[in-house]
């Protein structure tokens, strides 16, 4: 007999996730290295400390995701291997979403999955609500924590071998959302 699995993700990894990448922490460390500094100074402190957590917490959130599988995820996988599609967009979709929940706290929300294409939106979010009370509207504004997703995704998409090209379309400041979009190259 089989051992019967949820189809959930496992509640341990967005434990483990909320307390390895604690979001008050790293804006505390972001807010102290930007102290004094010119706003071409913030954007390269930005890249720095923005880009490394978000590249430590994707490769965290896949390296969790295949210790605590899910059914969903063992389904996700068979299908990918037998119909010859790959990982792109249901496997990356579901490292997306350990991301997302385990440091914004709600589930992820996709536009566009497709064979070609995965699209998803965030906000509100709690970076840059952090980033604004620590740091202010201004440093806010500036959108310094884009770099946290975008390199992320990078992580995500170069662990499961996938040739995308990844892309800001929204941000918070102009349209109310962030929207990130991958797209394959063919």
């Amino acid at each position: 007999m089989s051992k019967e699995m949820s189809f959930d993700i496992d509640q341990r990894i967005l434990d483990t996730i909320s307390q390895e990448f604690d979001v008050n922490k790293l804006i505390d460390n972001f807010a102290e290295n930007i102290a004094n500094k010119k706003k071409e100074e913030i954007e390269d402190v930005a890249k720095k400390v923005f880009g490394e957590y978000g590249q430590k917490l994707m490769a965290r959130a896949i390296e969790l995701g295949e210790k605590y599988s899910d059914r969903t995820y063992e389904v996700m996988k068979e299908v990918a291997e037998k119909t010859g599609v790959g990982p792109f967009p249901h496997v990356c979709q579901r490292f997306l979403e350990i991301f997302n929940m385990g440091t914004q706290r709600k589930t992820l929300t996709v536009v566009v999955s497709n064979t070609s294409q995965l699209t998803h939106k965030v906000g509100p979010c709690v970076f840059l609500n952090a980033i604004k009370e620590k740091s202010g509207e201004d440093v806010a504004k500036l959108l310094t924590c884009r770099h946290i997703d975008l390199s992320a995704l990078n992580v995500l998409y170069d662990n499961l071998n996938l040739s995308v090209d990844v892309r800001m379309e929204a941000s918070i400041p102009s349209e109310g959302y962030c929207q990130f979009t991958a797209l394959r190259k063919k």
